[in-house]
C-alpha cells in the first residue's frame, strides 16, 4: 500500500464556527485509481452543538473537487487504515499537544438505532470486521444521558492512545477525522 503524507495548513469554515485543519494524508485504495484523503481537525468550538451532528455535517461539506464526491466522518474498518490514522494523530499530538483538549476525535461509527448494533456512516454493519475498542468498551455508559453512548471516538484519555470508545453524541466537543474521496488522487498523483 503506497501511503503519502501531506500537511495542508489552513482554516475551514462551517457556518460561523471554524475548524483548523491540522493535517491530511492520502491513501490509495488497492487495485483502484481512487484515493481517500483523510483530514484531521482539532477541537470543535465549545458551543458547536450538537457536537457529533455538526462534525458529520462539516465532513459532508468537504470535497476535493468542485461538485465532486462529498466527505464523511472516517470509516476505520481495517487495521491498516485505523493504524495509519492513529499514527498520524500521534505524530500530530507530539507536535501540537494542545490539539485536542476534550479527549478524542469523532469517527463514523454509531449504534443509534439499536444498542450494540454498530454501523459505519455508509450504512455497513460492524459485524465480524476489524474492531479496535479500548478494554471494557463499548460500555454504553448512561451517567450523563439516559440514552447512553451512541457515537464513537478515537479515545485519547487514560492512555488509550486512540482506541475506540463509545461516547455521548452531544456531551463534549471533539476533534474530527474526515475522509474525502479523490477519484484522481490529486495529492498523490494518478495511480501512485
Amino acid at each position: 500500500m503506497d501511503l503519502k503524507l501531506f500537511l495542508l495548513l489552513g482554516c475551514m469554515a462551517l457556518a460561523v464556527q471554524a475548524y483548523n485543519l491540522e493535517g491530511s494524508f492520502v491513501e490509495q485504495i488497492d487495485g483502484d485509481c481512487m484515493c481517500m484523503v483523510y483530514e484531521v481537525y482539532c477541537q470543535q468550538p465549545d458551543g458547536d452543538q450538537p457536537y457529533n451532528a455538526k462534525a458529520r455535517q462539516f465532513c459532508r461539506q468537504r470535497s476535493i473537487l468542485p461538485k465532486g464526491p462529498k466527505g464523511r466522518l472516517a470509516i476505520l474498518n481495517t487495521a491498516a487504515i485505523d493504524t495509519t490514522v492513529r499514527d498520524f494523530i500521534k505524530d500530530l499530538l507530539e507536535k501540537n499537544p494542545d490539539c485536542i483538549t476534550k479527549y478524542g476525535f469523532w469517527i463514523g461509527l454509531f449504534d443509534r438505532e439499536k444498542e450494540g448494533e454498530y454501523y459505519w456512516i455508509d450504512g455497513v454493519a460492524l459485524c465480524d470486521d476489524f474492531r479496535n475498542y479500548a478494554p471494557g468498551e463499548p460500555n454504553n455508559n448512561d451517567k450523563q444521558n439516559k440514552r447512553g453512548q451512541d457515537c464513537t471516538q478515537l479515545w485519547y484519555r487514560f492512555n488509550h492512545m486512540g482506541l475506540w470508545d463509545d461516547e455521548y453524541c452531544n456531551f463534549r466537543p471533539k476533534g474530527i477525522v474526515c475522509e474525502i474521496p479523490d477519484p484522481y488522487c490529486h495529492f498523490g498523483g494518478h495511480g501512485n
